[in-house]
């Protein structure tokens, strides 16, 4: 007699990849929030959703877990264990949330990966497996995996990022010190962004430069995060690897904060296409606050009639995907 069919989401990116593993976080308590509402998932409504996690980690709902101390990682005997937990755990779905360069091999279940950036370098080789599929934040990162790595389109989705729920219950506090905030990954130039640093420093002597590497976990939970960017004046998010979700740029741009971002990142260039806040732009047209300020306005009215705004717009997306991928669909 067959088992009832589960979804198990594997929620570990959350601390272990901090820049973008907030989106399983995110993903978890939107699933959970949602119930009831439009994005609602049959999955969680049926109660057949179960989470793979680390000890200590909180979530929104009650939702049945498997605890593990083991990180993810790339060597043969982590592929070997999970491809046992997904076969005596009782599952159908696994849905994880990977760094490209940590996809190791193919789960024996149907399985969606939500792909995020590498750690170190792209890798030589992905599954091609008709039973694993994936989610980018662009249309370029679908290109991407279909070119490179010979993935049929149809087994690739695009889910467009979105902004944290929470910030729909937060407002910003006064601001205590005026900050310009440089948001970068942890292989940023280094030269140029001391270039970056001076000029800005020059054309806004008032404001005291503040770089947050995005690896740092800590400062992107809600209180330290919406600290510091009651105090952002201006933001540049500098990072350019592919699949890139910017979510912290989405979210200072929320807030109406003026957020120059390069134009190499593939997922903020397409929801915000011709858009006057990009990098080039700045460095080359110098603009006044006051036309960053009009931008900015732009770029969030852009941004809300799109939907990234909505507190359950990733929760909905998803819902989409689940039900076209579903087993036995």
């Amino acid at each position: 007699m067959p088992h009832t069919p589960r979804l198990c989401i594997d929620s570990r990116t959350a601390v272990e990849l901090p820049q973008t593993g907030i989106m399983a976080q995110e993903l978890i308590d939107q699933l959970v929030a949602a119930n009831g509402e439009e994005a609602a998932s049959e999955w969680i409504q049926k109660h057949r959703t179960v989470l793979l996690s680390h000890p200590g980690q909180v979530f929104s709902g009650q939702l049945r877990r498997y605890e593990t101390k083991r990180k993810i990682g790339t060597s043969p005997l982590y592929w070997l264990w999970e491809k046992e937990f997904v076969k005596t755990a009782g599952i159908s779905f696994f849905h994880r949330f990977r760094a490209i360069d940590q996809m190791n091999v193919a789960c024996p279940i149907m399985t969606l990966t939500t792909v995020l950036p590498p750690r170190k370098k792209l890798p030589f080789f992905i599954t091609r497996r008709p039973n694993q599929y994936f989610c980018v934040p662009s249309e370029k990162d679908l290109e991407f995996l279909h070119q490179k790595y010979q993935i049929a389109k149809e087994r690739i989705f695009v889910a467009r990022p979105t902004v944290r729920r929470f910030l729909h219950f937060q407002e910003l506090q006064k601001p205590e010190k005026p900050i310009a905030l440089f948001l970068v990954g942890d292989k940023e130039n280094p030269s140029q962004l001391g270039r970056l640093l001076k000029v800005v420093k020059s054309r806004f002597p008032h404001l005291e430069n503040k770089v947050v590497v995005m690896k740092n976990k800590d400062v992107l939970g809600p209180k330290l995060w919406m600290g510091l960017l009651a105090n952002t004046e201006l933001c540049f998010y500098l990072t350019t690897k592919p699949f890139d979700w910017g979510t912290l740029a989405l979210e200072t741009l929320f807030y109406k904060i003026p957020t120059i971002f390069n134009e190499e990142n593939a997922s903020l260039r397409e929801v915000l296409p011709q858009s006057g806040l990009t990098l080039t732009k700045f460095l080359v047209e110098h603009p006044e606050r006051e036309i960053l300020l009009k931008e900015t306005e732009k770029a969030h009215q852009k941004l809300k009639a799109s939907g990234a705004f909505e507190p359950l717009a990733l929760a909905l997306q998803y819902r989409e995907i689940y039900e076209k991928i579903e087993p036995g669909n």
